[in-house]
C-alpha cells in the first residue's frame, strides 16, 4: 500500500507508470491495427515496410532487430509481404544465402495508402496534446528508455 507524503498523495510508482504506458501503446496499436486491417496489413507488416522505406536492402535478421521481433517472426512477416508482392528479395553480394528485402512498386503504393489511413490516428494524438506537450511526452519517454537501456558497462 502506498503512503501519502506529508505534502500530498504519493507519486505513481513503476507499476502504475508502466501500466499507463502499456495502456497508451495498446490504444494506439489497436486503432492502428483496425485501420490497417482494411488494407489486409498487420501493424508488424506496416512497421517492417516503414523501416524498409527508410533503409532498403536489409536482411531479415537486421529487420528483426530494428522491428523488435524475433528472427522467426520476421521470416513470417517477410514471407507474407513477398507472397503479396509488397517486397522484393535479392541475394546479398556478401553472402548468397542472405536475402535482402526492399519495397516493390506495389509495396510503395500500399505504404502510401497505409500512411494516409494511419494519419487519422495521428490526428487524434495531435487533437489531445498541444505541440509542446507532444514534445515533452516524447522527451519524457526517451528519458525512461534511456534509464532502462543497458549502459556500455552493463554488458560485462
Amino acid at each position: 500500500m502506498k503512503t501519502a507524503s506529508p505534502g500530498g498523495p504519493a507519486a505513481p510508482g513503476l507499476r502504475e507508470l508502466g501500466a499507463t504506458i502499456r495502456s497508451a501503446e495498446h490504444a494506439i496499436s489497436t486503432r492502428t491495427a483496425q485501420l490497417l486491417r482494411t488494407l489486409d496489413l498487420t501493424v508488424r507488416q506496416y512497421s517492417t515496410m516503414m523501416v524498409l522505406a527508410e533503409r532498403p536492402d536489409l536482411s531479415g535478421a537486421h529487420l528483426a532487430r530494428l522491428c523488435l521481433v524475433t528472427p522467426q517472426s520476421m521470416a513470417a512477416i517477410l514471407a507474407k509481404l513477398a507472397e503479396r508482392e509488397l517486397i522484393e528479395r535479392t541475394p546479398s553480394d556478401v553472402h548468397e544465402r542472405v536475402l535482402l528485402a526492399r519495397l516493390s512498386a506495389k509495396g510503395w503504393a500500399a505504404l502510401r495508402k497505409a500512411d494516409a489511413l494511419t494519419e487519422s490516428a495521428g490526428a487524434r494524438l495531435t487533437g489531445v496534446l498541444r505541440p509542446a506537450e507532444r514534445s515533452q511526452l516524447r522527451d519524457y519517454l526517451q528519458r525512461v528508455i534511456d534509464a532502462f537501456s543497458p549502459a556500455p558497462d552493463d554488458a560485462r
